[in-house]
């Protein structure tokens, strides 16, 4: 409900006329009630009751926009969140279909249609859901957006009476009165109040529209209100309320606060310890600030990690997603919590923060932090996104939110969820920002990092590796993954971007495993990379191979599988405490088996497995997410020796067959 003109919101009672509409005689009875059981329409004519104190003294009527709409519920229960028709504009009223029987009416604006949301399609008029939001806007200075205030009403109907609504608001106004003594031309873009006392200004309230009652008063710790068309402050104090910026906050006592005000050109601060009484729903507090007297927020310019604290561990916001295709990886970081800069190595880590304005962008290696603008979500673009930075004085803390969608902040989800995204709610947005120094190590970009060779391979292999930065690179074998004890059976060397590789025969009973150690140095440090050699042993033993499409080929559905058996050798499938079974899909021919879920293949009695080679479309070993209580897994292949292999999954892998070769 937007409100024109010099009215905007009037603080008065709401009253609404209301008369019979659109029924035939046939409908009503002899004594002039409408029969029980019929729908009658009732139209409603809404006015100011009585005298209130309004945002402009100049009218005493409230003026609804074209598309507002009311919520209606009467004593009959079959009247459950009646939507009233959407107010045309020069129309004048509201009609709805309630039933003839209805003896009292309640009602409330804005309508909101509960049915959509299953958890609160039962509402009655005892507990209607009434917002206060905590991310407000104001199409122009001087027009509040009546949609941020709630209103409700509750009367009796008398047949052949008009029937009045008396329409009370939930929440309190305050109403900035923004100008700038030093005149440079500043245009107000949002304002945002954070109560001293840690206060619950906004968030759901849960009305009991009979009582006119309320079971919560806001969830939140701060409110914004953002400008459409951003107010372009005078010199001079208003003397009407013209330039009003109104904020619509629960009713009560506040113990002071802080208010930020964002322009086009900088950030301010004003910060009063003087208790703001906001009781009373009809008489806004109207708020002066003159912006030559604020505090102008800090320069971020600089480079930096951006760093979430869970419990004891910091994480850093990279600017890769290996972790999730649409956020941002979170990765761990060593940090003491104190100290005032850090060293970083990882180019993926630093952020370089520039200022225009009172916006910024975080770059790194020439692209961009950015929301998609869908979802909970954050990426890396070409072009330049800007953002708020907003600190937190008190903890030292930080808010990166989106400039073009404010409600959206930077926060890493949760402990188990290791990325970083822009959200509405939820997650941990309370942000470090810690100057970085840079040292560039060298990078190291190695064409593979796992490779098998048959038990007779001795022929030299190549590897690409793409160094940079770097003044010496080197390239050994070794047994141990420390490189504390060197290889007797693989040689390894590096030459001009070329590692070169070669094993002798492996003539043992067992599958060897060996790691290359690729060692780059410059001026700054030494970075590493490890390349995992395997080599088979000779190929011995039986050979079973499970097909999904040939075991399942009688099957048209998906189905869940929990064991197959072929040619003694068995395969088991247990969900352990994920959401989802293993199952062969019809479509793929192939064995999906999800997150918290094993796969245990044991060989017949009296046998060892030595092998496993699996040919999967997905398969997502190679990041960490498939692993093996035995034995030796690389890429698609596993070897050692048990009589049983038990896979653990922790991501979902589709799998069409695999080949069990045993002793």
């Amino acid at each position: 409900m937007e409100m024109k003109k010099m009215v905007r919101f009037g603080m008065f009672v709401a009253a609404a006329a209301m008369t019979f509409a659109g029924c035939s005689k046939e409908d009503i009875t002899e004594n002039g009630v409408p029969a029980a059981g019929t729908k009658v329409t009732h139209s409603f004519v809404a006015e100011f009751a009585t005298s209130r104190t309004a945002l402009n003294d100049a009218m005493t009527r409230m003026v609804w926009s074209e598309g507002d709409q009311l919520g209606i519920y009467t004593d009959v229960e079959t009247d459950l969140n009646v939507a009233s028709s959407v107010y045309a504009e020069g129309d004048g009223k509201f009609t709805a279909d309630i039933d003839a029987a209805a003896t009292k009416v309640y009602a409330y604006y804005p309508y909101y249609d509960f049915q959509k949301d299953d958890d609160k399609n039962d509402r009655t008029h005892k507990n209607v859901s009434l917002y206060i939001q905590d991310a407000q806007n104001q199409t122009v200075a001087g027009v509040l957006n009546g949609n941020m205030v709630g209103m409700y009403a509750s009367a009796s109907i008398v047949p052949g009476q008009n029937t009045v609504l008396t329409f009370d608001p939930i929440a309190s106004i305050i109403a900035f009165n923004i100008y700038d003594a030093d005149n440079s031309g500043e245009a107000v873009k949002s304002v945002t109040f954070s109560p001293a006392g840690g206060e619950k200004l906004n968030g759901q309230h849960i009305y009991d529209l009979e009582a006119g009652t309320t079971q919560s008063t806001g969830s939140k710790t701060s409110v914004t209100v953002t400008l459409d068309t951003p107010y372009v402050v005078p010199a001079e104090k208003p003397a009407d309320k013209s330039g009003y910026i109104y904020l619509a906050v629960s009713p009560k006592n506040y113990s002071g606060g802080t208010f930020m005000v964002v322009t086009d050109k900088n950030t301010y601060t004003f910060e009063t310890t003087k208790a703001l009484d906001l009781t009373n729903v009809y008489a806004p507090l109207t708020i002066p600030m003159n912006l030559a007297a604020g505090t102008t927020a800090e320069d971020y310019s600089g480079t930096y990690v951006v760093l979430a604290k869970e419990n004891s561990t910091y994480f850093a916001l990279a600017s890769t997603n290996n972790n999730n295709r649409t956020r941002l990886d979170a990765v761990a970081f060593e940090y003491n919590g104190s100290d005032t800069s850090v060293t970083v190595t990882e180019p993926e880590l630093v952020w370089t923060v520039a200022k225009d304005g009172n916006v910024y962008t975080f770059s790194n290696n020439g692209k961009y932090l950015s929301y998609s603008g869908s979802s909970n979500t954050a990426k890396i673009d070409d072009t330049p996104y800007n953002l708020y930075i907003l600190k937190d004085a008190t903890n030292g803390t930080y808010n990166i939110k989106s400039e073009v969608d404010p409600e959206r902040i930077l926060a890493k989800y949760n402990e188990q969820n290791k990325y970083f995204a822009f959200y509405t709610t939820g997650g941990n947005n309370d942000l470090y920002l810690v100057p970085a120094d840079y040292k560039n190590l060298p990078i190291i970009d190695l064409s593979t990092t796992s490779v098998i060779l048959d038990y007779n391979d001795e022929s030299e292999h190549e590897i690409t590796a793409t160094v940079t930065d770097a003044t010496t690179v080197v390239a050994s074998a070794y047994a141990t993954e420390d490189g504390s004890v060197e290889c007797d059976w693989l040689s390894a060397s590096y030459e001009n971007g070329i590692i070169s590789y070669y094993a002798s025969a492996n003539n043992t009973d067992k599958a060897r495993t060996a790691y290359i150690i690729v060692t780059a140095t410059n001026a700054n440090g030494t970075r590493t990379e490890i390349i995992t050699v395997v080599q088979n042993i000779q190929a011995q033993g039986t050979e079973v191979t499970f097909n999904y499409g040939v075991l399942y080929s009688t099957v048209t559905t998906n189905q869940t599988v929990t064991e197959d058996t072929v040619d003694g050798v068995t395969a088991q499938y247990v969900k352990i405490s994920g959401n989802n079974f293993p199952q062969y899909y019809n479509n793929g021919k192939n064995l999906r088996i999800y997150n918290k879920s094993t796969m245990t293949i044991s060989a017949p009695a009296g046998s060892s497995i030595i092998k496993i080679e699996f040919t999967a479309s997905t398969w997502t070993a190679d990041k960490g997410t498939v692993t093996v209580d035995v034995g030796t897994l690389t890429s698609k292949t596993w070897t050692g020796e048990s009589e049983s292999v038990v896979f653990t999954f922790t991501a979902s892998n589709r799998i069409e067959s695999f080949v069990v070769t045993y002793k």
